[in-house]
C-alpha cells in the first residue's frame, strides 16, 4: 500500500470505531437505567458494537499488510536456497536467456506488468539502480508475462529501461517460487553472486530500500 491509502485506511478504521462507541455511549446514556431497554435499543446497541469492531479490523488488516509487503518480511522458506530456473526472452532481441547466465553478478530480479501501477512507480528506481551500480557488479533483471508487442510499445512510449529487459515466453508458466507473482505484484528477489536467494518481497520499494537490500551482496 502507497502512503495516501495506508491514511485512509486509517482514517476511515478510526470513524468506524468513533462511530461504533458514540452510538453505544448514547444508548446507554439515553436510558434511565443506563442500559438498553427494548428490542430497538438492543439492535442499536449490538450494531455499534459490530461498526467499532469492524474499524479494529481495518486497522489489523492495515498493519499485516504493512509488514508483508515490506522487504524481508516474505516467506522466509527459500532465502538461502539456490535460485530455481528460470527462462526468459529479451524485450529488445527476443534473445533466449537463463536467470542463471548472471550467476556472478548479484541480482534484483523484478517480476511487474504494464497493468500495475505499483509497478511503474517503481521502474524509475529500478534504472537509478542499474545506472549507480552496474559498474559494481549489480544486474536488475526486470521480467513481465505479458507479449514481447506490448512491452516494445511501453518501452518506447512511457519507459527506456535500463535493466536486462525480459518476458516470459509464450507458453511458458511461472516457476516456484516466482509464481507468486500471480496474486502480488511487483515481486522482487534479491540474488546472491553463487546464485542464492537472499531476500524477497512482495509490492514495490524505492531505491533507498532496494539499495539496503543489496549493499551487503556487493
Amino acid at each position: 500500500m502507497n502512503g495516501l491509502s495506508l491514511t485512509g485506511m486509517y482514517v476511515l478504521a478510526a470513524l468506524l470505531i468513533g462511530v461504533g462507541l458514540g452510538m453505544g455511549y448514547f444508548i446507554v446514556r439515553s436510558g434511565s437505567s443506563r442500559r438498553p431497554e427494548g428490542g430497538l435499543e438492543w439492535s442499536v446497541l449490538v450494531l455499534s458494537f459490530l461498526v467499532a469492531l469492524m474499524g479494529a479490523g481495518f486497522i489489523t488488516l492495515t498493519l499485516v499488510g504493512e509488514v508483508t509487503s515490506s522487504p524481508g518480511h516474505e516467506s522466509r522458506t527459500v532465502v538461502g536456497e539456490p535460485a530455481p530456473p528460470l527462462h526468459l526472452r529479451l524485450v529488445e532481441t527476443n534473445k533466449e536467456k537463463r536467470l542463471s547466465n548472471y550467476k556472478g553478478k548479484v541480482v534484483i530480479l523484478n517480476l511487474w506488468a504494464t497493468w500495475c501501477p505499483p509497478c511503474l512507480e517503481e521502474l524509475p528506481e529500478l534504472n537509478r539502480l542499474q545506472e549507480r551500480y552496474g559498474p559494481d557488479g549489480l544486474v536488475v533483471v526486470t521480467i513481465s508475462d505479458e507479449r514481447r508487442e506490448t512491452l516494445q510499445r511501453f518501452e518506447r512510449e512511457k519507459v527506456n529501461l535500463q535493466t536486462v529487459s525480459g518476458y516470459l515466453p509464450p507458453g511458458q508458466s511461472w516457476p516456484a517460487p516466482y509464481d507468486k507473482v500471480r496474486s502480488s505484484r511487483p515481486m522482487s528477489f534479491i540474488i546472491d553472486r553463487d546464485g542464492r536467494i537472499q531476500n524477497l518481497w512482495r509490492g514495490a520499494a524505492d531505491f533507498s530500500q532496494f539499495e539496503r537490500a543489496v549493499m551487503p551482496y556487493l
